[in-house]
Formats: C-alpha cells, sequence, structure tokens
C-alpha cells in the first residue's frame, strides 16, 4: 500500500464538505458544496471551465451545481453512499495540492458515532464509513487522490476547541455546543476546558435539510426550479435583493418565496431551541457551530435570555469543525515529534 504524504481533515457534511490541512507551515481551509447528479457532462465550452465526471462502479456521476436533477444528500445514509465518496473526492481536488496518496479525518454525526443505549462508540458504523470511503472510484479524463488510510471522528464537540480554551471558563463551567447542520442536530456539554464531556445528544430530523426543502418547493412553485446548492445560496443571500430577483423567475412571488424561507428558519430555530432547553436546561456557556448556527442563534438567545453574551456564534461556524480538528492533529504532531 502507498505511503500517505498528507493530511486533511475534512467535515464531510452532507450540504458542503470542509477541508483543512497544513501546507508550508500555514493552515489552509476550503469549503466544497455537494451537487451531484447521474450521469456524464459534455466538455465545457470555456477551456478554464473544468468537468467533473466520475465513476463508482457501474455509475456514472457528475458535478453540476446548478441542476435541479442533483441528488438528495439531506439524509443520514450519505454517510455510507456513493455521494459520500464523490463528495469526499471531489472537495480534495478543489484543495489545489496535487493528487497524491493521502490519510484523511472525516466525521460522523453523533447520533451515528454513539450508540443510543449506552454512549460508547458505534464500531460497525465507523468501519463502514472508513469502507465507503476506501472503495475505488475513478475521475474521467483526471486523476484522484489515493485514499490510504482513514480516521473517523464525532461531530461536533471538537469544534469549539480553541475558543473554549480562550474564554476563561473555570473546572466548572458548563458550556453547552449546539451544531446545527445540514442533516442533524447535534448537542454536547462540555465541563470546563474540555475536562469532561458530561452529556451528548443528536437528532437526526432536524437540520437547515428542513429551510432548504423548503425553499426548493417554493422556487419550484415560483418557476424557478434549483438544486438543493442554489437553494442553500438563497437562503444565504436573502436579504441581496439583486440575487433573489436573479434566482427566481416569477417576480411577483418573490416576497412569497422570501416569507416562505422565513417562516422555516423560524421553525427550525424553534425546533433547535425545544430540543437544547429539554437537553441542557441552565448551561453557563452556549456555543453555535454548522452551517445552521447563524440562522438558529436568534431563538437560542431567546430560549436561554439570561445568558445574553454568553451565546457565542464561533467564528466562521461552518467550517470550525474541520479547523479545529486539523489544529488538534497538529499540535498532537508536534508534540510527538
Amino acid at each position: 500500500m502507498a505511503v500517505a504524504k498528507m493530511k486533511f481533515a475534512i467535515d464531510d457534511g452532507s450540504t458542503n464538505v470542509k477541508i483543512s490541512w497544513i501546507e508550508g507551515g500555514q493552515m489552509r481551509s476550503i469549503i466544497s458544496p455537494n451537487s451531484f447528479r447521474k450521469d456524464w457532462k459534455s466538455a465545457a465550452l470555456l477551456s478554464d471551465k473544468k468537468v467533473y465526471n466520475y465513476q463508482v462502479g457501474t455509475t456514472k456521476y457528475t458535478f453540476d451545481a446548478t441542476s435541479d436533477k442533483a441528488l438528495a444528500t439531506t439524509h443520514v445514509a450519505y454517510q455510507y453512499d456513493d455521494l459520500n465518496l464523490l463528495s469526499v473526492h471531489h472537495a480534495l481536488l478543489q484543495t489545489g495540492v496535487t493528487p497524491c496518496p493521502v490519510s484523511i479525518m472525516v466525521t460522523l454525526p453523533i447520533t451515528e458515532y454513539y450508540n443510543a443505549d449506552d454512549c460508547q462508540k458505534n464500531e460497525v458504523n465507523i468501519a463502514r464509513k472508513r469502507a465507503n470511503l476506501m472503495r475505488e472510484i475513478s475521475l474521467n479524463k483526471g486523476e484522484l487522490f489515493e485514499i490510504v488510510d482513514v480516521e473517523v471522528l464525532p461531530e461536533s464537540l471538537p469544534a469549539v476547541l480553541t475558543t473554549l480554551m480562550d474564554s476563561g471558563v473555570n473546572e466548572y463551567t458548563k458550556s453547552l455546543v449546539i451544531d446545527c447542520g445540514g442533516t442533524t442536530l447535534d448537542m454536547g456539554v462540555i465541563v470546563g476546558e474540555f475536562e469532561d464531556v458530561s452529556a451528548v445528544y443528536g437528532n437526526a430530523e432536524i437540520g437547515v435539510s428542513m429551510v432548504t426543502d423548503a425553499a426548493r418547493k417554493a422556487l419550484a412553485a415560483a418557476d424557478s426550479d434549483a438544486s438543493y446548492l442554489v437553494a442553500n445560496e438563497l437562503i444565504k443571500r436573502r436579504h441581496d435583493r439583486e440575487f433573489v430577483e436573479q434566482v427566481i423567475n416569477d417576480l411577483t412571488k418573490v416576497d412569497w418565496v422570501l416569507s416562505r424561507i422565513d417562516d422555516k428558519i423560524a421553525e427550525l430555530g424553534a425546533a433547535v431551541a425545544h430540543e437544547a432547553k429539554i437537553f441542557a436546561r441552565n448551561p453557563n456557556r452556549i456555543y453555535l457551530v454548522g452551517g445552521g448556527a447563524h440562522l438558529v442563534a436568534p431563538a437560542i438567545e431567546s430560549a436561554y435570555p439570561s445568558l445574553g453574551e454568553k451565546i457565542t456564534v464561533v467564528p466562521e461556524p461552518q467550517s470550525a469543525l474541520a479547523r479545529e480538528i486539523c489544529c488538534y492533529h497538529a499540535a498532537d504532531q508536534a508534540q510527538a515529534s
């Protein structure tokens, strides 16, 4: 087997893959959106535009940012299927690193990583994830990275490591971490500066996909069928009227589409706040991470009014987990050497 030349920290979420790695002594990070459909694209008209046509087994796939036929990734089964394999390899190609043998650290939602009954590692799911990413895949007219080793880590909690260390907490402080991702809601209570993790909780039914699905349905009703990627971009840029009117064809329904999105964001926030209050009624601090962090922050602030500024959305919450895993691994390597 080839020896890995580089190591990448990868938060391979259902909506976007976030990658961080050390190159030239500096940490680098990218976010690669997931939008794949079956069959291949023809060659691009412009010479500077690359077409990504993949094959897994006998099935052909292509990366297509705008197709309304893009395959759904907003389900837990994504963690073990072709689309996960595609998304990781596609994201690696976006790093600009020359393809080579690599070792990767990837993530699983808390609900998949731990057994519900005893909070121990679910070795079956971890093995499934590793095996899925070690499978054969090819890129038409191109070279892929060779994944030679896969380490699987739990989502959420490591994303706040640096933030927590810099916050001046004492050994009795209980910090609630809320990770609202594309498909799942993960939560955990950390004691002190990671002295202990006192509880974890996950819900595979709550995530930003609630808003994405509503946005796609509203767009379809406004004669504007869109991919998951475009729908998510509309959610992020919903206050940019110029962008909104470029995406929505029926301009008479612009305000209606936006109101549907706002209603679903409020519903998501209420659902996350409800779950959080049941899980951790009175934490000392709250840290919000994940792609939905900014969407649910107002609801969390309302649910925990006494905490005020002790409720924090971590910097760049969507890519925080990959960055922290990368930093932690780099520090471990430095100590080992």
